[in-house]
């Protein structure tokens, strides 16, 4: 894990991963959630979306991996996060994850 001292605002970081079927194969799987919009293709295709799409919180949980392996790596936390989903995310898309340090509380060590 990087230093707290050795991370500098303004520091970024990112992530990209393209999306497959095993991948939302195993969220399913892991979470039970196997909502028609995600699973089953002539029910989407009678939707706005016209194809079944990713969890939304399948492709949230890569902001775990970028935390945790990236910025500020192995052994990190964090406390709260807001996520806005702009829009669907399809099998075979790539996704792109990053961050980037706002600010530093010295006192808290965050």
């Amino acid at each position: 894990m990087a230093k707290f001292d050795d991370i500098k605002v303004g520091d970024k970081v990112e992530l990209s991963h393209i999306i497959t079927q095993s991948d939302v194969d195993r969220f399913i799987d892991l979470t039970g959630d196997d909502n028609k919009i995600h699973v089953d293709k002539e029910y989407a295709k009678k939707t706005s979306l016209k194809k079944p799409i990713v969890h939304g919180m399948l492709t949230a949980s890569f902001i775990s991996t970028l935390i945790g392996t990236k910025l500020p790596g192995n052994g990190a936390l964090w406390y709260e996060q807001q996520t806005r989903f702009l829009k669907p995310v399809y099998i075979g898309e790539k996704i792109r994850v990053w961050g980037k340090v706002k600010k530093k509380q010295a006192a808290l060590r965050l």
